[in-house]
């Protein structure tokens, strides 16, 4: 950074001896002394070799802008959560604009070792095998035995490559190969040439390319364990999708009576919370929230979960338990914090008179009182062993007229409009 504003502070330097010249030349001009001509023409010269330094400066400044752009780039993938593939697009792109160049490829190391294009520009990844590049292999081989960076300015001309047929048919001119290394290990390559100028590519361009290749390894390495780890969470995701399943299944086994009400509910609870703006991560706990609801009569003994008669007032005391018991059954499990809403608080009812700890409106969580109304619906219009379906007719004229009481007026709304 200080180089670059020595070079500012030099380049307005040479802008002021510039104007200096510009001023004593113009004096000179009004002057008719003899030898005029003869200092004007001294002048004049040093007023173009000013020009052109100062030119060269601006070339240099506007490298270094460039150079820097691409570390920051670089730079800032590592820091984010893009994945592999997107990476490796910045990567890529971002090299070939740095060096101008015209076409490129990366390869990153297998699991057994083979090097793999994963990424090319200008290139068909899948002729890399052909005659046309075995420059391009050649260098790669390289890199990899010496774990350095190869580049030349004139392919033609470079005694390492002087013998290679693909150099001189296919008109090679500017060559760079640099290694992707963590640490002392070696993850891939990066390969850019240009067919068309020589001298695309400096020598003083290795240092640059070291401090980029090195930054876009630990951009690649990142990204590919986040990659990984979006792959375990996934993984992880479905098994603890299959235990939820389970377990709901083996409430489902144990009490014949309710068979298939938890899936039906979970369905329907998807739609009527979607219809009211749920979705994404949301809307995945309110459907395990959904499959969980009744996980809390686990605890409840047989004797009284499946009892044929009525229940007594203690009995029914301990049923109303059942949210209680889900809340400390789940409550353990932290990815199912956000799913507790519906198990713990699905009889709660609007006017308070719910259970167990009788919230009354806005209290009760929203998707809690979204659900209770698809419980209600489902219990009443399903058939039973001791009872037919009620009527859905019937069932939603009752829903609305508890409008206010059990449910939430704006929820029982856009139930009755699906």
């Amino acid at each position: 950074m200080s180089q670059t504003y020595d070079a500012v502070s030099i380049q307005a330097q040479l802008g002021d001896v510039d104007k200096i010249l510009k001023r004593v030349m113009a004096h000179l001009a009004r002057t008719n002394d003899g030898q005029t001509s003869m200092i004007l023409r001294d002048l004049t010269q040093i007023s173009g070799t000013v020009n052109t330094l100062n030119q060269g400066i601006s070339g240099y400044l506007e490298t270094q802008q460039r150079q820097m752009g691409a570390l920051v780039g670089v730079g800032s993938a590592i820091n984010s959560s893009l994945g592999l593939k997107r990476v490796l697009e910045l990567v890529m792109d971002t090299l070939i604009a740095l060096m101008h160049a015209e076409r490129g490829f990366l390869m990153l190391r297998e699991p057994n070792g083979e090097l793999k294009v994963r990424i090319a520009r200008g290139i068909d990844s899948a002729n890399l095998d052909e005659e046309a590049f075995a420059i391009s292999n050649t260098v790669v081989r390289r890199v990899v035995e010496s774990g350095e960076s190869v580049l030349t300015t004139n392919a033609q001309e470079d005694p390492r490559f002087g013998e290679q047929f693909s150099v001189a048919v296919y008109h090679l001119l500017s060559i760079l190969c640099a290694p992707l290394k963590i640490k002392d290990d070696l993850i891939g390559v990066i390969y850019v040439d240009n067919r068309a100028h020589t001298g695309i590519f400096r020598s003083d361009d290795l240092g640059i390319i070291s401090a980029f290749s090195n930054q876009a390894a630990v951009a690649i390495d990142n990204a590919r364990l986040f990659d990984d780890l979006q792959a375990s969470n996934a993984e992880l995701e479905i098994a603890y999708q299959a235990t939820l399943e389970g377990w709901v299944h083996a409430l489902d086994l144990r009490d014949k009576e309710t068979e298939g009400h938890t899936q039906r509910v979970t369905t329907l609870t998807q739609r009527l919370a979607r219809s009211m703006g749920v979705k994404d991560d949301a809307l995945v706990h309110v459907t395990r929230g959904a499959l969980l609801h009744d996980i809390g009569k686990m605890a409840i003994p047989d004797s009284i979960l499946l009892k044929p008669g009525e229940l007594t007032v203690e009995e029914r005391a301990l049923i109303q338990k059942h949210p209680v018991y889900a809340y400390e059954m789940l409550k353990p499990i932290k990815f199912l914090h956000p799913a507790l809403d519906i198990p713990y608080c699905h009889h709660e009812k609007w006017d308070g008179s719910g259970y167990p700890r009788g919230l009354k409106g806005d209290d009760i969580p929203f998707v809690a009182r979204i659900f209770c109304i698809v419980d209600v619906w489902d219990a009443l219009v399903s058939d039973r062993p001791y009872r037919k379906g009620l009527d859905s007719e019937y069932v939603k004229k009752s829903i609305h007229e508890q409008s206010g009481s059990h449910f939430d007026p704006c929820v029982v709304k856009a139930f009755l409009k699906l």
